[in-house]
């Protein structure tokens, strides 16, 4: 054979060897991809966690802690927001250490295990880069609604603010059909309609600055999907804190929680609340009380001796109309990073 025929089959063979070295390569490098994207979104204890029941005096409950990632935070107070949508997504807000950005977390619940909603943000999560967020809700068109200088919707990567300069309300609470909210806190109470994104045509409503009965300063409002509106705050200032039920219009329906400091039903710390279909729950520092809408008071527990692991309660959210979403915490000795389960009581 020739030599130039020989040196022809040679650099032949050799650019056949080459490209078969090249497809392995890429095809390491694809199935190095997608392990790695399973890591991120692994979820290693598949199995249900087990269904434990509580009792509350004569009402007996179930509890179950939902599988997740691994969630830290670096303190109690970067957890902005713990909001439940459709029954089965869960959004968690955390502030960074330095409150340069804000994370949304977006979670959907697999049979007790929650795995990150991909269809959200980034992989599940999204960041909003803005400074110092003091809160975060959660729209019907899962739009991100958040507070800083005004408020801001952010939709398809695109940022809408509005009323800036206009309100320090520092909470978003949104009527049944997402078309109002409140804006409330910072002594607001306004009722501000919600369209394309943006709050428009904020007026005073009937707890605005410090109206009785929260002379101390309103705190928090739930408003459930028949449009009764729960207001917690202080009944003066410094004092203990109270729930009180109002209609649409303003007419006070009910009230939880006793002005006396002795009685066991008084509120001293109100961290979150909840309304169910057939009882409101109060996160009083690490007690949950719970009453019925009747204004029956049940009684309470102590979340650490509930939840186990020394875990405490941070936030509340209803899933559906009887069932609980509780967000609790411990703190790691060694990390210092706040833990974070997130539990269901179903009653």
């Amino acid at each position: 054979m020739p030599e130039t025929e020989k040196q022809e089959k040679k650099h032949r063979f050799s650019h056949k060897v080459l490209f078969l070295l090249l497809t392995v390569l890429v095809m390491v490098g694809i199935a190095a991809y997608n392990y790695r994207t399973e890591i991120q979104l692994r979820i290693v204890h598949m199995k249900p966690q087990p269904v434990e029941t509580v009792d509350l005096g004569k009402t007996s409950m179930k509890l179950q802690r939902f599988n997740t990632p691994e969630l830290t935070s670096y303190d109690v107070d970067k957890i902005l927001s713990f909001v439940v949508r459709d029954n089965s997504k869960f959004y968690l807000a955390l502030r960074s250490q330095d409150g340069e950005t804000t994370t949304v977390q977006a979670f959907a619940n697999r049979d007790g295990s929650l795995f990150p909603l991909r269809s959200f943000g980034q992989k599940g999560t999204l960041t909003i880069n803005n400074k110092m967020v003091l809160s975060v809700n959660i729209a019907q068109n899962y739009d991100v609604v958040y507070v800083k200088k005004g408020l801001h919707t952010l939709r398809d990567g695109n940022d809408i603010i509005s009323l800036r300069g206009k309100t320090t309300a520092t909470k978003v609470e949104f009527l049944p059909g997402y078309e109002q909210a409140y804006l409330y806190g910072n002594d607001n109470f306004f009722l501000a309609t919600y369209k394309d994104g943006a709050f428009e045509n904020h007026k005073p409503s009937f707890l605005h600055n410090r109206k009785k009965p929260f002379t101390g300063g309103l705190t928090q409002v739930r408003v459930t999907d028949k449009g009764t509106i729960y207001a917690g705050g202080r009944i003066k200032p410094n004092g203990l804190f109270m729930v009180d039920a109002f209609t649409p219009q303003g007419k006070l329906l009910k009230s939880f929680g006793s002005p006396i400091q002795t009685d066991k039903d008084s509120i001293y710390n109100l961290i979150d609340m909840a309304v169910l279909d057939n009882y409101l729950v109060v996160a009083d520092g690490f007690t949950l009380k719970f009453w019925k809408l009747d204004g029956t008071y049940l009684g309470n527990l102590n979340s650490s001796k509930v939840l186990g692991d020394n875990l405490n309660v941070a936030r509340l959210a209803p899933i559906d109309g009887k069932t609980l979403g509780i967000l609790a915490y411990v703190r790691n000795a060694q990390t210092k990073l706040v833990e974070i389960k997130i539990f269901a009581l179903t009653m």
